[in-house]
C-alpha cells in the first residue's frame, strides 16, 4: 500500500501535467479555413493574417489556415465557426443562417471598385449594417477581403445586352434569391445549382451560364466557359471572421492583437484585389476565352433589370434593410 505522502505527490504531479496542456478551444488548437486556392491573393492574405496574429500576441495564439475547402463546403464552415467546432474563417456570406445576410448579395450596390470599397469597407455602410447580425449569430466579423465584381460567364454568346440571353437561348444557373430575381427579372430560366455541381452542369448543358468574380471563373470554370461579360452586378465580399464565443474570452489586448492582424492583412491583399482581378481577366483571355468589356450604356441597361428586381428582393430581405439600401445608394 502506498503512503499518503507518494499519493499525494502523485496527485500534485498528474494536476501539474493536466495544468500545462492546453485548455479546449486554446489558442494553439485554432483553425481557419477558406474557399481559395492556395495560390491566390484571397488566401495569401489569409496566410498573412495567420502571421501577423502569431507575430503580435509573441507566439501566444498560433492558427493553422486551409485552403479550398478542405475544412467542407464553405457553409458547413460557417455553420462550424458559428458553433465553434471552428475557431475562423475567410468565407461567403451564408444566408441560410438567416436571410437578413441576403443584404450583402443584393445585386447593383456597386458598379465599380471605388464603390465597393465604400460599400464594404470596415467603415462602410454595408458592413456596419450587417455587423450586429453576425453578433446575434455568434460570430465576430473583423473585415472583408474584396473577391471583384461579378460578371455574366456563358458558353453560349457573346453576350452583351441582356435581351442576349433570350436570343441565344441561355440558362443561367443561380446561386441565391437576389441574382435569381435579377436574371428572371429579363425573362431568363434559371436553374438553382451548387457550386460542386456547376462545372458538370456548364459542361453537360444542364445551364449554359453562371455569374462569378473573375477568379472564381478563371480557377474553378475556365475549360467549361466561353464568354465572359464584365456586367459588374455583384462587388463580392468574403468575411474574415471568428467565433464571437471565444473573442469574447480573449482578453482585451488580444483582441486588439487580431483585429489589428485583420486590418493589416485585409488592407495588403485589398491593395492589390483590382489589379489581380485585371490579371484575371487576361488569363480568361490567354486562355481562349472572350471577354465582353461593357460601356457605361450598356451595363446600364442590365443595371436596370436590377433596380426593377429588387421589389421582389424586398419581400426577402424586409422592407427596413431594402430602405436602408435605397437611402445609402442614393448618397
Amino acid at each position: 500500500m502506498k503512503s499518503k505522502k507518494s499519493v499525494f505527490t502523485a496527485l500534485v504531479s498528474v494536476l501539474f501535467i493536466l495544468l500545462s496542456l492546453p485548455a479546449t478551444g486554446s489558442a494553439r488548437n485554432w483553425k481557419t479555413g477558406g474557399v481559395a486556392n492556395p495560390d491566390t491573393l484571397e488566401h495569401r492574405t489569409l496566410e498573412k493574417w495567420v502571421r501577423l496574429v502569431k507575430e503580435k500576441t509573441n507566439g501566444e495564439i498560433v492558427i493553422d489556415a486551409f485552403p479550398s475547402e478542405q475544412l467542407g463546403p464553405y457553409r458547413d464552415m460557417f455553420d462550424n465557426v458559428v458553433r465553434g467546432v471552428q475557431e475562423s474563417g475567410l468565407l461567403p456570406l451564408s444566408p441560410e443562417f438567416d436571410k437578413r445576410l441576403q443584404v450583402g448579395y443584393t445585386v447593383f450596390l456597386a458598379e465599380n471598385w471605388d464603390q465597393g470599397r465604400k460599400v464594404w469597407s470596415s467603415e462602410g455602410w454595408m458592413f456596419n449594417l450587417l455587423k450586429p447580425i453576425f453578433n446575434e449569430l455568434g460570430v465576430q466579423p473583423l473585415g472583408v477581403f474584396f473577391m471583384g465584381l461579378d460578371g455574366f460567364a456563358s458558353t453560349k454568346g457573346p453576350v452583351v445586352l441582356p435581351s442576349d440571353i433570350r436570343k441565344f437561348g441561355i440558362k443561367v444557373r443561380t446561386w441565391n434569391p437576389a441574382d435569381r430575381l435579377f436574371f428572371q427579372e429579363m425573362g431568363a430560366q434559371t436553374v438553382d445549382i451548387a457550386f460542386s455541381e456547376l462545372f458538370t452542369s456548364l459542361q453537360t448543358g444542364v445551364v449554359h451560364a453562371q455569374d462569378n468574380a473573375p477568379l472564381i471563373t478563371y480557377e474553378h470554370l475556365r475549360d467549361v466557359t466561353k464568354f465572359y461579360t464584365d456586367v459588374n452586378l455583384l462587388f463580392e465580399p468574403v468575411v474574415l471572421m471568428i467565433n464571437k464565443e471565444l473573442w469574447d474570452k480573449q482578453s482585451p489586448a488580444v483582441q486588439k492583437a487580431i483585429q489589428d492582424a485583420a486590418t493589416e492583412a485585409l488592407a495588403w491583399g485589398n491593395g492589390q484585389a483590382e489589379s489581380v482581378e485585371k490579371e484575371y481577366f487576361k488569363k480568361m483571355e490567354d486562355s481562349g476565352i472572350q471577354v465582353i468589356h461593357l460601356t457605361d450604356e450598356q451595363r446600364a441597361q442590365w443595371k436596370e433589370y436590377g433596380i426593377k428586381s429588387w421589389d421582389k428582393f424586398e419581400e426577402i430581405i424586409g422592407k427596413k434593410a431594402m430602405d436602408q439600401i435605397r437611402m445609402n445608394i442614393q448618397k
